[in-house]
């Protein structure tokens, strides 16, 4: 049942990887310093946005129109 489960888990997480796409930035567009893949959102229109801390992440997930993401 456990293998069954994580090979679920995986196959999901791997999913979400492949769907989810590059992203569209290298700065992030909270406060400007250099964004990590680990912390990313996805916008309305689709876009993949990286950003630089999970405090950058929960900003901009709750007001994604007041940051403007710089694309590369």
């Amino acid at each position: 049942m456990k293998a069954l489960l994580f090979t679920l888990s995986l196959t999901l997480a791997l999913t979400g990887l492949v769907q989810a796409g590059p992203p569209v930035n290298e700065k992030c567009p909270v406060c400007g310093k250099p964004a990590r893949l680990i912390y990313h959102s996805n916008t309305a229109a689709g876009d993949r946005v990286i950003l630089a801390t999970p405090e950058c992440k929960d900003k901009f997930d709750k007001n994604q129109s007041a940051y403007k993401v710089t694309k590369k």
